[in-house]
């Protein structure tokens, strides 16, 4: 997994940590065959310094200095103590006591969240494997949160004999953190650096604030309150608040600017996927419709072909699909302009089958499909500092 934060700051302090494990009796033992240990640093804004260590140290779950796990030791102890009597009083296999145990330890680890909520860890990876948690970076931050701290810097590394090289730094890791830490630090980040970031916008938030006090909870203000020195407005491009998927981001002024004209002229390339109510038989196509807003039906689009703004849209079918009962089309769309609720007009109005959970423009969200399946699904742009071509894809989460 990629850093989810600048790890620069906090990878000096690692190396400083390194020199005193190299001279200590804990460095000592971590070099004996096994033992080796992942270790993570995260500098607050503040200059607040926090250390932890991945499961056990020397078989503690706590050390002098580090900070403590995500759950109430003791009472960690006393339920492992009780399926342990068990399984070890068990005559045959001793699955189901495990998976019971399992289902309770999940709902021992209790995060705290940016914004100060509590998340168990049961409710947010219900199929978490043993171990999630217990990593340095969601010890780390739910730490930080819990003391109202800001975090910086973050950075890890492996030390000793193990399962990766001495002294390598590493990302948070894929299985175990990469599905709780979107909800810990309140957005899923795919790259970062000093100039831009890269997320995956959840269906339900929008990219930039509205108008009103409970309209000021978005993806630009929760990278405000995550990257230190981000400018006001780090938004290039919006998605619908219901849309999911990638949204580029400049930190800086200058890769703010230089981003935004590459959008202007067409120099960034975006796909879409979405699940279509209907059969198309078509495998291509364009559609070609003006669009403007009806300003008696506000956010609303339609078509006018005497006042409405040029949109285009080049669509390819990829599968049908047997969904809800029927046959729905899944296809990739492109869009060659950037109108508000361009695709989903073109789909409703230009194909005549509306995208699954539009409540817009077609049929709206219900248990059948809670959200709109629409979701930003490719974006390639070149670095506007670097000037390395970047390449960025997700599965659509429907």
């Amino acid at each position: 997994m990629t850093q989810i934060l600048p790890s620069e700051i906090a990878k000096q302090h690692c190396l400083a940590f390194m020199e005193q494990l190299d001279a200590s009796d804990l460095g000592r033992a971590l070099m004996v065959k096994g033992h080796g240990r992942m270790f993570g640093i995260l500098v607050c804004t503040d200059g607040t310094i926090y250390k932890a260590f991945s499961g056990e140290l020397e078989g503690s779950y706590t050390a002098d200095g580090f900070v403590p796990p995500v759950f109430d030791v003791s009472s960690m102890s006393t339920l492992l103590k009780r399926y342990d009597t068990l399984i070890k009083s068990a005559e045959g296999s001793t699955r189901e006591i495990s998976q019971k145990a399992w289902s309770e330890v999940k709902d021992q680890y209790i995060f705290t969240c940016h914004d100060g909520s509590k998340a168990v860890l049961s409710d947010i990876f219900p199929n978490a494997p043993a171990g999630t948690g217990d990593c340095c970076a969601p010890r780390l931050l739910s730490y930080a949160y819990l003391n109202k701290k800001r975090p910086l810097s973050l950075c890890e590394f492996f030390y000793g004999d193990g399962s990766h090289p001495h002294k390598s730094f590493h990302g948070p890791c894929d299985a175990r953190c990469k599905p709780i830490l979107p909800t810990i630090v309140g957005l899923d980040i795919l790259y970062q650096d000093s100039d831009i970031v890269v997320v995956n916008k959840p269906s339900g938030m929008l990219s930039i604030e509205g108008r009103g006090p409970d309209k000021q909870d978005c993806v630009a203000s929760r990278v405000r309150s995550l990257f230190d020195g981000c400018i006001q407005q780090p938004c290039i491009h919006r998605l619908d608040q219901a849309t999911s998927g990638l949204l580029v981001l400049g930190l800086t002024k200058k890769a703010h600017d230089i981003l935004s004209l590459d959008f202007e002229q067409h120099r960034v390339h975006k796909e879409y996927e979405a699940l279509v109510d209907g059969l198309i038989l078509e495998t291509s196509g364009t559609i070609e419709l003006p669009i403007r807003l009806d300003t008696d039906n506000r956010p609303h689009q339609i078509v006018d072909f005497e006042q409405g703004k040029k949109a285009v849209t080049d669509w390819t079918r990829i599968k049908i699909e047997n969904r809800f009962g029927k046959k729905c089309t899944r296809l990739k769309l492109e869009p060659r302009t950037g109108r508000t609720h361009q695709l989903r007009v073109h789909c409703a109005s230009g194909l005549g089958c509306p995208i699954h959970g539009d409540a817009l423009y077609g049929t709206a969200p219900n248990e059948k499909y809670p959200r709109l399946m629409l979701q930003a699904k490719v974006l390639e742009f070149e670095h506007p500092m670097t000037k390395v071509p970047m390449r960025f894809e997700l599965e659509p989460e429907f």
